[in-house]
């Protein structure tokens, strides 16, 4: 007679909780060889020991979700099903490296980004920066820096990718000539910098040049403010400035408890 494992047993023996094989066979990806119909206790033949393995070995260590398991067991070995749900799984898996190396990419950038800060502490402060060419892919709107969490989040867009090379940094509009009409600051975009085209988005290309910017630790009050100073620095040094204003921050300060906590940087574009 064919010795027969119970659960218990097949858990201690390879290593598997018994919920796990329990699923296995409520969703028919592997079924005891034997159930009690009294006890409704499952047993295991000792040749089912390597299919429960592997099964393991291809969710725990290779991914493979179940379902996709399931199919490459009931497939009956035909080599193009094999390959074509091996390739697919190959496809997810290289989505997932990529994702997670761009969430490793932005970890490392957090980590320096607290060391620096805490060498070099931020500052209130209007300087002088040359900045290079960018791309700003952004959504349009027209709305009061009141009301932006209302309309607009970090995923709102939908534009984080692991291709990005501003990784970790977003960026809203506005509008000098408008300000100087209404003393209110509109929010006439927001979005983020990349040098991977994002073909569903408007684009501004921002030309490399001088820009006069104004770190300042955010409140809507204090951008207002930091936007008049800039203006009012411009006048004093004789500066012709472009009409667009670029608020630019990182996407995440985990040292900051709110929005209130975060610097950011007002900055507009010198004309020649």
């Amino acid at each position: 007679m064919t010795k027969l494992y119970s659960i218990g047993e097949v858990s201690r023996i390879l290593n598997i909780p018994p919920k796990a094989l329990r699923h296995y066979d409520e969703i028919n990806l592997i079924k005891p060889s034997y159930t009690d119909t009294d006890t409704r206790y499952r047993y295991y033949n000792y040749e089912q020991f390597f299919i429960i393995d592997i099964i393991r070995y291809l969710n725990k260590m290779l991914y493979v979700p179940l379902e996709n398991i399931k199919k490459l067991i009931d497939e009956n070995k035909e080599k193009d099903k094999l390959l074509s749900i091996l390739e697919s799984h190959k496809d997810l898996l290289d989505k997932r490296i990529a994702e997670l190396e761009y969430s490793k990419r932005i970890t490392d950038g957090l980590i320096a980004d607290i060391k620096y800060r805490d060498k070099y502490p931020e500052k209130i402060e209007i300087f002088e920066q040359y900045l290079m060419n960018r791309y700003l892919y952004y959504i349009e709107l027209d709305i009061s820096i009141y009301d932006i969490d209302k309309y607009v989040n970090r995923n709102t867009i939908d534009t984080i990718t692991i291709d990005n090379s501003e990784n970790n940094v977003m960026c809203s509009i506005y509008s000098i000539s408008e300000y100087a009409k209404t003393k209110k600051l509109q929010v006439k975009g927001f979005g983020i910098f990349s040098d991977q085209k994002i073909s569903r988005l408007k684009t501004i290309f921002l030309n490399e040049g001088r820009y006069i910017t104004k770190r300042f630790l955010y409140s809507e009050e204090n951008c207002s403010a930091a936007l008049r100073d800039l203006l009012r620095y411009a006048h004093t040094n004789n500066i012709k400035l472009d009409d667009t204003v670029y608020l630019v921050s990182k996407m995440v300060n985990v040292s900051a408890s709110s929005k209130y906590g975060y610097y950011m940087d007002l900055q507009i574009r010198h004309l020649i």
